[in-house]
């Protein structure tokens, strides 16, 4: 395989999401290790417990050619012609100052700041004349991306750099690599599945102006309604968005601020009986128990919905795939598109 072939001193690998990058690179340095006697090979993850995976790939696979147990604790082994792996973690990355290791493996390097491998590695290696694989997921332009350009670079040949999406994994069918690309939004599919650099990261919703169209829209008979609450008091703005279940049209749109919750919640309640007793989903994280009860106590079916860091991302991922696929609609109206 290519990346097992070259010869260049820092190979640059951007891959897809189960790939197998973790067990390709462990090979390498096993291999540099049994090849080279009385050399030093790490592993840097960006935290420990990332680290933990490729040690005890590597400790599997290596324990009847190691000259005593592996260290668990130090995440250590000694291989029998006296060279050693060790897997490190960069979260603290001046405790990676010291000797300078004759090969290493930089994993998941877009979580790994910079100042890792500029600072302390790079310096490190001076020396040693050591060799690096950088693997990665990419995550926009950062200091990842500055290598994969170096490696693209036919006049620096110190570099080369290599691009492996999941689906050349021959292992995973395509018809898993399918199933992502629909349920997937498109900009995730194409960093993470097909391993692409994508100059605008930070910019999560696409296709805005696709969706708009209609207006507001008065209830329906023997449609179903649905109305999510972001409750706000003072400085960020309160908002009631209302959702026509059966044409994903958004139909009603309420948003204010400075104004309390007790005239906010009869405006709540006032806009869940016009549309056929819509049921409720509000923000509880902030305000809590209180609140919703007050909105139950007007006789509306209510439901609170506590924010993570989890919960989140998976709300964010389902309405970008719904814009990106055109699942909902709503009208040009001052505030939702910076809502959405």
């Amino acid at each position: 395989m290519s990346l097992h072939n070259c010869s260049a001193r820092f190979r640059v690998m951007s891959a897809g999401r189960r790939w197998g990058k973790t067990l390709a690179c462990c090979n390498e340095l096993a291999k540099n290790g049994l090849e080279h006697n009385d050399t030093l090979n790490w592993w840097v993850a960006p935290t420990y417990s990332q680290a933990n995976i490729a040690f005890e790939l590597m400790a599997n696979a290596l324990h009847p050619i190691l000259a005593k147990d592996p260290n668990y604790s130090k995440l250590r082994m000694d291989l029998v012609n006296k060279s050693v792996i060790e897997c490190r973690s960069a979260e603290k990355y001046n405790n990676l100052r010291g000797n300078g290791p004759d090969a290493c493996v930089i994993d998941e390097a877009r979580d790994v700041r910079k100042e890792a491998w500029h600072e302390v590695l790079r310096p490190a290696m001076a020396d040693t004349q050591g060799w690096v694989i950088f693997i990665s997921t990419p995550r926009g332009y950062d200091w990842f991306f500055d290598l994969f350009r170096l490696g693209q670079d036919p006049l620096n040949k110190d570099y080369v750099s290599f691009t492996f999406p999941t689906s050349s994994n021959p292992y995973i069918p395509q018809s898993e690599i399918d199933e992502l690309k629909r349920t997937l939004p498109e900009r995730v599919f194409r960093q993470e599945i097909l391993a692409e650099f994508l100059d605008d990261a930070s910019n999560v919703f696409h296709g805005l102006d696709a969706c708009l169209g209609g207006t507001l829209e008065e209830p329906k008979p023997g449609h179903t309604y649905v109305i999510g609450w972001d409750p706000a008091k003072h400085e960020d703005f309160s908002v009631m968005t209302c959702l026509d279940l059966d044409t994903q049209h958004v139909c009603a749109f309420y948003r204010t601020n400075q104004i309390d919750y007790t005239f906010q919640v009869n405006e709540l309640a006032s806009m869940a009986r016009c549309y056929n007793d819509a049921s409720v989903l509000m923000d509880s994280t902030g305000v809590g128990d209180p609140l919703l009860e007050a909105v139950r106590q007007h006789g509306v079916s209510v439901d609170g919905f506590l924010f993570t860091s989890v919960s989140k991302k998976e709300l964010v991922e389902r309405l970008v795939i719904a814009i990106e696929q055109r699942q909902i609609t709503y009208p040009l109206i001052d505030g939702i598109i910076t809502v959405f």
